[in-house]
């Protein structure tokens, strides 16, 4: 099945799921969705985090962050 979507300059392809291929934009999604990886979320915003994790101690408990900004909104709402 094909689904179009028009973006106002025309008609666009948005997925397609004939003969089990994927798009670019769904391989995209689907990146660092697979069935044995873990999905560490971000503690302030719930973002998932990749490689750039920040790491703080707070009350004795190790956070992780998406961003140094989360971090900093995390610890001053508490």
């Amino acid at each position: 099945m094909v689904q179009y979507i028009n973006d106002g300059e025309g008609t666009v392809e948005r997925f397609s799921t004939e003969d089990g291929e994927i798009s670019s934009e769904e391989e995209g999604f689907l990146k660092g969705f697979e069935e044995d990886e873990e999905t560490i979320e971000c503690a302030e915003c719930g973002s998932a985090v990749h490689e750039e994790a920040v790491h703080k101690v707070i009350d004795g408990e190790n956070m992780i962050f998406c961003s140094d900004i989360c971090a900093q909104d995390y610890a001053d709402s508490i």
